[in-house]
């Protein structure tokens, strides 16, 4: 079993930054390659490599506090900080509209 969605700050080697919906470990693979060594497509440079630098992470408490509001895991500030960031880089997802406005 894969280990929660995080959200994920990433840093192109072109200088171009994004977000990501990853998890730190894929399942059950031991041989799960670190954020550096996977690949994603920066949107700055369009190019799909690997190399990319975390600047910083969401705590996985923080997408299962998002699909199970009544069994909220981090505090009330953290949780919102998390979700703005959530709001502004992945507004159609679909946990939203289950959450509703708070």
């Amino acid at each position: 079993m894969a280990t929660p969605l995080v959200l994920v700050h990433l840093r192109c080697v072109c200088g171009s930054e994004h977000w990501v919906l990853d998890s730190d470990e894929w399942g059950m693979r031991a041989d799960t390659p670190s954020y550096e060594d996977r690949s994603y497509t920066c949107p700055g440079c369009g190019l799909t490599r690997s190399g990319f630098t975390v600047n910083e992470k969401s705590p996985p408490a923080f997408m299962l506090d998002l699909c199970h509001p009544d069994q909220r895991i981090l505090n009330g500030d953290e949780f919102g900080r998390w979700l703005r960031v959530f709001r502004e880089h992945f507004p159609d997802h679909p946990a939203l509209a289950r959450l509703g406005e708070d």
